[in-house]
């Protein structure tokens, strides 16, 4: 299975948010694809979370698939309105799908 596909599947399904100080990024490292969502709120406090998608050759799932169950995560963490902040450890919340 091809990241880019996921990619490509996730730009198609995702819906963008007009949120203000809203970014979202792709990344792909080791067969993941990650998508970052960051947002700086009025405080200046950056949120957000990180979907990740680890697709493994045994599972019977598209690129399509896999691309539009991450804008689906996207979209409803987004619908919740309020980010989560960083951990006490310093790394945001990370979604696998």
């Amino acid at each position: 299975m091809n990241i880019s596909d996921i990619q490509q599947a996730f730009d198609a399904a995702y819906t963008k948010d007009p949120r203000d100080g809203l970014t979202i990024n792709h990344s792909s490292e080791e067969g993941h694809f990650r998508v970052e969502v960051r947002h700086q709120d009025t405080d200046g406090n950056l949120r957000g979370f990180d979907v990740v998608a680890e697709p493994t050759p045994a599972e019977e799932r598209s690129a399509d698939d896999i691309g539009q169950a991450m804008a689906q995560v996207v979209e409803q963490e987004l619908a919740y309105g309020q980010l989560p902040a960083r951990g006490d450890d310093g790394e945001f919340r990370r979604i696998v799908v």
